[in-house]
């Protein structure tokens, strides 16, 4: 969910220290979306000190923080910018209404590891911080393997239509609890070329459930995330796959053999293509990204908003510099 905070009453950041710019920078981007921090995601998640810069090195640790400044406050283990004290009671609200999503995106993740071609699974958007709204719905990366980005695509979502909860392409704006399988990516191309700093913080803030190996090389291959957030490194996570089911899904990919699976993959991407430049026609999908390896929909493109508002306001507090 993103929210569009009041504007802010901040001093300028002249002469401040690089500690406190970056402690600035990553309190300004996480306002936006009315979200304070704990001490740990502070540091995880760090801007840099000249944040709309790239840099190689990170500039916090968890004893730079102190509990207030001119610029932010800090109460019940949560920082945040000066006069933001409501949005803790918000994420307290937000945290609770997240832990039936959470449950439920593990529930399909682990049954999903039986479908052909899916090699990862992970949870973006608001819910990967644990922010979500009772009625949003519950959005997946899917990562195929190779060569079978439109054959796994047409069994995921036939899947989550058959278990009664795929998202419908319906036009409304509540969604509670269903799945939107809204990226897809081949484990051949797993660069995501939009580098700025909205994307490296949703690629940061993913929570993977599903496929190990392929999330650790998803990383590797945008490992430019750093640029942007020097500091960030994965924590520990529990993972859904399940030998037994893994074994049975390499035993339902050999049925479909290397010739009849490269056709029906293309067959499928013909009819799916299809079928979604119809309906972008009609003006359905507006944000959609394609290429033959990777297929992005995004029902409200945040990306530029974010951005493009981070650094006027970024701005506003260095005019004086």
């Amino acid at each position: 969910m993103f929210t569009v905070q009041s504007e802010l009453l901040l001093p300028p950041l002249n002469g401040a220290p690089d500690r406190d710019r970056a402690i600035v920078a990553t309190l300004l981007y996480y306002d936006l979306f009315a979200f304070p921090l704990r001490a740990d995601e502070l540091v995880r998640f760090a801007h840099n000190a000249n944040t709309a810069q790239r840099v190689s090195n990170g500039h916090l640790t968890p004893n730079d923080l102190p509990q207030r400044a001119e610029w932010w406050d800090s109460r019940d283990t949560y920082w945040f910018l000066k006069g933001r004290d409501a949005l803790i009671q918000r994420r307290a609200e937000l945290t609770a209404a997240s832990r039936e999503k959470l449950a439920r995106a593990r529930q399909y993740a682990r049954l999903l590891q039986l479908i052909p071609g899916v090699r990862f699974i992970g949870v973006t958007g608001s819910l990967a911080m644990e922010s979500a709204i009772p009625d949003d719905d519950i959005d997946f990366l899917v990562i195929a393997s190779r060569n079978r980005l439109w054959l796994t695509r047409a069994l995921v979502l036939s899947a989550l239509l058959a278990w009664g909860v795929k998202r419908p392409d319906d036009g409304r704006n509540a969604y509670p609890n269903l799945i939107c399988a809204n990226i897809f990516l081949s484990e051949g191309d797993l660069h995501i070329p939009d580098e700025n700093l909205f994307i490296a913080h949703e690629i940061c803030q993913m929570m993977p459930l599903l496929g190990e190996s392929t999330y650790h090389t998803f990383l590797a291959a945008n490992d430019w995330v750093r640029d942007y957030l020097p500091q960030w490194q994965p924590v520990p996570i529990e993972f859904q796959d399940r030998a037994a089911w893994r074994r049975a899904q390499r035993i339902f990919e050999a049925a479909f053999g290397e010739r009849i699976g490269a056709r029906l993959d293309q067959e499928l991407a013909r009819r799916q293509l299809q079928r979604i430049e119809s309906k972008h026609a009609r003006g359905h999908n507006p944000n959609i990204k394609i290429t033959p390896t990777q297929l992005r929909f995004h029902a409200r493109d945040l990306s530029d908003y974010i951005v493009n508002t981070f650094d006027a306001r970024w701005r506003t507090l260095n005019l004086h510099e």
